[in-house]
């Protein structure tokens, strides 16, 4: 339940630097359209970002060395 409501915390974090960051007024069409396009962008590289740490993670050599 805790993860749930970090991921949350951090999409509406990152909707609002979106909206604060471009100046956008959220009751003009064209405003909500490229607010879409901005953060369907920043969760598709939010996504990547995730998943090349993951691969990075999971190819590592997590057992010792025996000397």
């Amino acid at each position: 339940m805790k993860i749930i409501l970090i991921l949350m915390k951090i999409f509406v974090i990152g909707a609002l630097i979106i909206i604060s960051n471009q100046g956008l007024a959220m009751g003009i069409s064209e405003n909500r359209d490229y607010f879409m396009q901005e953060y369907s962008l920043w969760l598709t590289h939010l996504f990547e970002k995730g998943l090349s740490i993951v691969s990075y993670v999971i190819k590592s050599e997590w057992l010792p060395e025996n000397p």
